[in-house]
This record gives C-alpha cells, structure tokens and sequence, in this order.
C-alpha cells in the first residue's frame, strides 16, 4: 500500500509553485524588458542623427562633435578591437589548450588558472594605467593604435582563455578516451575532435571579450585616444573610438543627440556581434547533426 502525501506537505508544495512561476516569469520579463527598454531609449532619442552621413561622417560643427558624424571612431573602434582580438585569441585558446589538456592538474597549472581569474576580475582602468605606463611612457610609444592595441589584448586575454577553457572541459571524457584508444597521437585528438567540439564556446568567448574591450573607454582613454583624428589608422597615431567619442560629448555638453546616437550604433554594434556568435553556434550544431 503506497502511503499518501501528507496534505499539508502538498498545500505547502502547491502554494510554493504558485509563489514561484510568477516571481521566474518576473525575472524573464525584467531580463527582457531591460535591454530593450535600454536600447529603445537611445534610439528614441537619437534617431533624428542616425543615417549615413552621422555613420560615415566626421565630426563637424562648434564645438566639434556637435555636427557631422562618427566615421573615423567607428574606424578606430573597429581597428583597435580587431588587432586586440588577432593578438588575444591565439595566446588565450593556447593557454586554454594548456590548463585543460597538459598542465590542468599540475601546481603550477592551478596557480596559473588562479593567477588568470584573478587578472579577469582586474578593473579596465587599472589594465589602462598599465598600458600607459609600459607602452606610452616607457616604450615611448605616446598615445597611438598600438598601446591601445596591446592594452586591450591584455584585457582580452584572460577572458578568451577562461572561456576557451569551459568549452573544452564540458567535453565529455569519453571523447578523449575513444580516440587514444585507437593509437592516434593527442595533438590530433586535440584538432580533430576536441577543438571543433568546442568551437562555438570559444568563439563565443572571443566575440564576448571583443565586445566588452570595443566598449570599454578607460584603457583607451589612457592609451590611444585622441578628441579628433582623420583617416584610415595606424598604428603609431592614436585614433578615436566610438566610447571616447560618446565621453566627450556627454562630458562637454557638446550634443545629446549625436550622444545618444553614438550610443546606439555601439549598442547595435555589440548585438549584432553577439548575434553573430549565436548564429555560429547554431549553424555549428545543426553541420554536427
């Protein structure tokens, strides 16, 4: 005979899931209404200047900023992302390669991993102090692509990596086994199998610590960024980014609208990266399939 719930363990379980649905459906919707609400606020108040001549153009007006647009940060927003990623990615997806596959368990594997979730949590100012005392001050480098360039790699790096290293750890053990089995060496286990297992979490790793150093205005603030520039970047010029462009002109008063502008196009910008990151892991599950 099977005994029955005892009645008040089932009102009690009852009024539980009745308390519980709605407080979960109330953090789904804040979780959704708040990048939203985010988003369509900027975009309310900057789409009179959003077009092509605001995404193309340079800044113009006077004060500077007030009119034109935001070409040449767009362009040093993206230059100094995209070089930070082809430095940052290689030693992070190693180092990843490293803890997960080789020197995981050893002592010196864990105070490394340690020593990189510490440098994870460090603050973007400090990786910014850091940059210009090394490359700006005693490299002589001055502020310039470059500086701004290695200071967000440095940013990047243990981002990348600890991402890298989730992805390649959540694959089952069973992978590795099966492959040494058959006498194939482990460096091709590690391209053949378990790097295209982790793939989508490593470039999701890198789209994210990409899009976090693009909108991050402090490390450039000290190390590459000047108020106004013109034409393509190089490296040993500083260049302007759509961050430190939207700093200045909240700071100076210089225009709101072209402020919420800025705002918005970093917003699409990073959505769109992470878009792209999603699409793929998508595409990479459905090829696996």
């Amino acid at each position: 005979m099977v005994d029955e719930p005892h009645p008040s363990l089932s009102i009690s379980a009852r009024w539980s899931e009745r308390l519980l649905l709605p407080a979960l459906w109330g953090c789904g919707l804040v979780g959704m209404t708040l990048p939203l609400g985010i988003m369509g606020y900027m975009l309310w108040n900057g789409i009179a200047v959003l077009g092509a001549e605001f995404l193309l153009g340079e800044p113009a007006g006077m004060p500077l900023g007030s009119a034109g647009g935001i070409g040449p940060a767009f362009l040093g927003s993206a230059a100094l992302a995209g070089l930070a990623l082809l430095i940052a990615f290689p030693l992070g997806l190693g180092g990843a390669v490293f803890l997960t596959e080789f020197g995981g368990n050893t002592r010196l594997g864990r105070a490394l991993q340690f020593m990189i979730e510490c440098l994870a949590a460090v603050p973007a100012i400090v990786y910014g102090l850091f940059g210009y005392a090394v490359f700006v001050v005693l490299l002589k480098w001055r502020l310039s692509l470059l500086s701004g360039t290695l200071t967000l790699a440095l940013m990047m790096y243990p981002v990348i990596l600890l991402g890298s290293r989730t992805a390649l750890a959540a694959i089952e053990a069973h992978y590795r086994e099966a492959a040494l089995a058959m006498g194939v060496s482990r460096w091709y286990v590690l391209r053949k199998v378990l790097l295209p297992l982790a793939w989508p979490g490593i470039v999701s790793s890198a789209v994210l610590s990409a899009g976090h150093a693009a909108g991050a205005a402090a490390p450039v603030l000290f190390t590459a960024c000047v108020f106004f520039a013109r034409g393509a970047p190089s490296l040993s010029d500083p260049v302007m980014t759509l961050p430190t462009h939207l700093y200045f002109l909240v700071n100076e008063a210089v225009s709101f609208p072209h402020a919420y502008g800025t705002a918005s196009v970093l917003i699409i910008a990073m959505l769109s990266g992470n878009a792209c990151a999603m699409l793929i892991r998508r595409w990479h599950a459905d090829h696996r399939k």
